[in-house]
């Protein structure tokens, strides 16, 4: 669908070769980091290229137009990456840092809870340990929540109104995690604000105005949803096992939190050797 938006963040594990992921775009993917961790992508890079680290302060300031420094950089990025690591992107420290706790503390219980959350037939928001990339099993776990017709939080997520074509939302038991709805749901829209920016961007170096995708990315409007990954280290003997096998990601526009503590996330380079092999670390 032309006018989703993925948001996705993944919990942090030692580093593995089973961490590995490779991108090669046909969304455009969007790493958000802090400061301070603007370079992990170069640093962490083995080529002489390396996707762009793009400050969005001027983003927050207004004003902007196609002429914009911003804008041709976001543009040249897309056009050359499709992916590129931004900074001063407005999502507060403390709520990426109470969102990663919540993560944490969901995949840390027990496995009989989260298989009562998990996708089904005629649900495929929830919990999984299962999905194939590239028809080869994933080494991960990850849970799927999204929007929904009204896009009102405050209605029980088995209201009929939330009812979408992939089913409803489903979050832990309020009495185990009692801050992990509230803080995800906080933290989506976050997410979503910053993905709304990065359209208006997209936009005006598309030479059209900068409200041209808003139609598609109201609240009520879009079809994203926030996936939470979990990343075990590779406990097996198969050393071509990968987190995720290579893929590019479907929709309009993932915007990915940028993990410190486990740098294997490669990005495939248009202008290497094999028309891949390029990279940058920090999944």
């Amino acid at each position: 669908q032309a006018h989703s938006l993925t948001l996705a963040t993944p919990t942090r594990v030692a580093m593995s070769h089973a961490c590995a992921a490779r991108h090669s775009c046909s969304s455009v993917v969007a790493v958000i980091s802090h400061r301070g961790r603007a370079a992990l992508l170069r640093r962490f890079s083995s080529a002489a290229r390396a996707p762009p680290v793009i400050d969005l302060s001027p983003l927050r300031d207004g004003g902007l137009s196609s002429s914009s420094p911003l804008v041709r950089e976001v543009a040249d990025a897309c056009e050359q990456w499709g992916f590129f690591q931004v900074v001063n992107h407005g999502v507060d420290e403390d709520l990426c840092a109470r969102a990663e706790e919540q993560q944490r503390a969901f995949f840390a219980l027990p496995m009989e809870v989260k298989e009562c959350m998990r996708r089904s037939a005629d649900n495929s928001r929830g919990w999984y340990n299962d999905e194939l990339t590239k028809q080869r099993r994933d080494w991960k776990e990850g849970l799927d929540f999204g929007s929904t017709p009204p896009m009102d939080w405050s209605l029980a997520d088995a209201d009929a109104r939330n009812g979408t074509l992939d089913g409803y939302n489903r979050f832990p038991p309020a009495d185990l995690l009692p801050s992990f709805r509230p803080t995800m749901l906080e933290y989506y829209d976050a997410l979503a604000g910053v993905a709304t920016g990065l359209a208006r961007l997209f936009s005006l170096g598309l030479g059209m105005p900068a409200d041209f995708f808003e139609p598609y990315l109201r609240r009520t409007q879009h079809t994203s949803y926030l996936r939470l990954n979990y990343y075990a280290p590779y406990t097996g003997e198969d050393p071509t096992q990968l987190c995720i096998s290579p893929h590019k990601d479907a929709g309009f526009l993932t915007v990915l939190r940028q993990d410190v503590g486990c740098h294997s996330l490669q990005v495939r380079d248009r202008q290497g050797p094999d028309g891949g092999g390029g990279g940058g670390g920090g999944g």
